[in-house]
């Protein structure tokens, strides 16, 4: 499929990554190391106002089509003994992001040997701050997608082995909704709980009554997921406290049930609150929208990939990514791509370096296959 020296290259390009993960909007260090790697290779950089991340272009004229990776890490603190293990206490690519941006690199270099015969651009996107689900609409305020007619990028999968490639027309990854809720209520000593409006026992009925959003409002064939991730309560075993929170994430597939969660949850929280005396305050973080494939991309790159790679079917994944917001604008697909190994979001994380060659030949032949249907 690929040069032994190009899979080596881009494996010592991802340990660099793996050994120095920077945080969302924090990716100083890897910006330039990209930038770099890019003009090293003859590729033009694009003039980009953002802090971090990179935008370039191989190839000239109409039409444009654009790929894109992440480039950010997460607050983890790595447990693997590997020789390129992260170097940066509490940080570590355990998503696999220092994967996607290598092998975009690996892309690049192949496209640029080729530019010559390219029928028009490809726009190579290294994203910052996929976690957090900011980096991409930062990077479409700042023109990313400006000509672009289609995009396509992938997930690496841990569960699925090296050289399969998972697609699906439609919905693929979920909505994304976080909620922070603080009941304010009145503290008072633990022995006299009549003289308080106890904040945690509105928070235990919290946990029960927003599951009946689920349960009792979402059908039992829609898939919707309504999780509490931590709570916040008191400090001692002999006092109320004043304040108890909660804080979680809900994930849909479908606008109208993405809505109907929002309203019963601000109408449960509320009258929850209310009818134990207290007050609650609702801080919402709305999220990407859902992933959803574009119907004739997608037939169209599992034309391209179908000699290369072991195509299966994807599964819906309840996970998010703001890759959805390059698709509200323009047609796209996104796909999960076997990487072999651990779990992703985990302090044991891995991959296998194998998988880069299949990452970088799934951007090449994405890019030629939408160059040639955006004609």
């Amino acid at each position: 499929m690929l040069t032994t020296t190009l899979s080596a290259w881009m494996t010592t390009l991802r340990h660099q990554l793996h050994a120095h993960p920077e945080l969302a909007l924090h990716e100083v260090a890897t910006t330039k190391l990209i930038a770099q790697t890019l003009s090293g290779l003859g590729v033009r950089l694009l003039d980009y106002p953002g802090e971090t991340g990179v935008v370039a272009e191989i190839g000239h004229g109409a039409p444009i089509i654009a790929l894109r990776a992440d480039i950010d890490a997460l607050p983890v603190e790595e447990t693997n003994d590997l020789p390129y293990a992260s170097k940066i206490p509490g940080r570590m690519h355990a998503c696999g992001h220092d994967f996607h941006t290598a092998s975009l690199l690996g892309a690049a270099r192949l496209l640029k040997a080729r530019e010559a015969d390219l029928p028009g651009t490809v726009r190579l996107i290294f994203q910052p701050a996929e976690e957090g689900h900011r980096g991409a609409r930062i990077m479409i305020d700042n023109g990313v997608l400006t000509g672009v007619q289609a995009i396509a990028g992938f997930h690496n999968m841990p569960n699925l082995p090296v050289g399969t490639v998972a697609m699906k027309s439609g919905p693929l990854m979920a909505s994304n909704d976080n909620f922070d809720v603080t009941i304010q209520g009145q503290g008072a000593h633990a022995a006299m709980p009549e003289a308080s409006h106890d904040p945690i026992v509105t928070l235990g009925e919290l946990i029960g009554n927003l599951q009946t959003i689920r349960s009792r409002n979402i059908a039992p064939d829609a898939a919707l997921v309504l999780t509490i991730g931590a709570i916040q309560a008191g400090t001692t075993y002999n006092v109320i406290p004043n304040t108890a929170s909660l804080k979680g994430t809900i994930r849909t597939f479908n606008a109208a049930n993405r809505a109907l969660a929002k309203q019963r949850f601000y109408e449960i929280v509320n009258a929850t609150a209310k009818m134990n005396q207290q007050v609650a305050t609702i801080e919402w973080d709305r999220g990407p929208s859902c992933v959803t494939n574009d119907e004739t991309i997608t037939r169209l790159l599992k034309t391209a990939f179908e000699n290369d790679f072991k195509l299966v079917p994807a599964q819906l994944c309840n996970a998010d990514d703001d890759f959805a917001l390059y698709q509200e604008r323009v047609p796209g697909c996104y796909g999960f791509l076997g990487s072999g190994g651990g779990v992703l979001h985990q302090s044991n994380y891995q991959c296998d370096d194998a998988g880069l060659a299949y990452g970088a030949r799934f951007h090449e032949l994405a890019a030629l296959a939408l160059l040639k249907w955006a004609r």
